[in-house]
């Protein structure tokens, strides 16, 4: 498999895999110095949240690189195949219009608050930093649903679990 397809295969799991145990850590050391040491660190717990924020994004698009986000399937059931594909595909490609639109206005956003200067209370992180996920992740999810809208007209939608795994070890 080559570098590319591994990045794009692992890349929302490897860095979700790394920001879930530093919060975990995190976690962790607060409770501890809290009821072991009897001190609180504060920065702890500044940071673990601001990683829980991270973590909800990046999971939301590779929920949407694997197709597990959660939608209304009467339409499926109600229709024939050939009719709820092509509803299936609007509903993409609405879904698609819509995380554009809100990685642009995410991304106009972290722009306002680099001039504002705004920090953080106990990190002094600057906050553009922390609130530029919203314009990242919305941009994966859209980058994600256009692969999933282009894996089904290649046809992988219709392949079975064994015939995907397969396509995807060879590359």
């Amino acid at each position: 498999m080559s570098l590319l397809k591994k990045f794009d295969r692992y890349f929302e799991e490897s860095i979700i895999a790394v920001i879930f145990s530093g919060m975990v850590i995190l976690t962790f050391a607060q409770v501890l110095s809290r009821f072991v040491f009897n001190i609180s660190i504060g920065w702890t717990e500044e940071i673990s949240r601001y990683f829980f924020v991270w973590l909800i994004y990046l999971s939301a698009a590779m929920a949407a690189k694997h197709g597990r986000h959660i939608r209304v399937e009467i339409i499926d059931t109600f229709f024939p195949r050939s009719i709820s594909k092509w509803f299936g595909l609007l509903s993409d490609i609405l879904w698609v219009a819509f995380t554009i639109f809100v990685a642009f206005y995410g991304y106009e956003m972290v722009m306002m608050m680099m001039g504002h200067g705004q920090l953080s209370p106990a990190v002094q992180l600057p906050m553009w930093l922390v609130y530029s996920i919203i314009p990242i992740g919305y941009a994966l999810i859209a980058l994600r649903v256009l692969q999933g809208i282009i894996g089904r007209f290649r046809g992988d939608d219709e392949l079975s679990e064994e015939e995907k795994l397969k396509r995807a070890i060879e590359g």
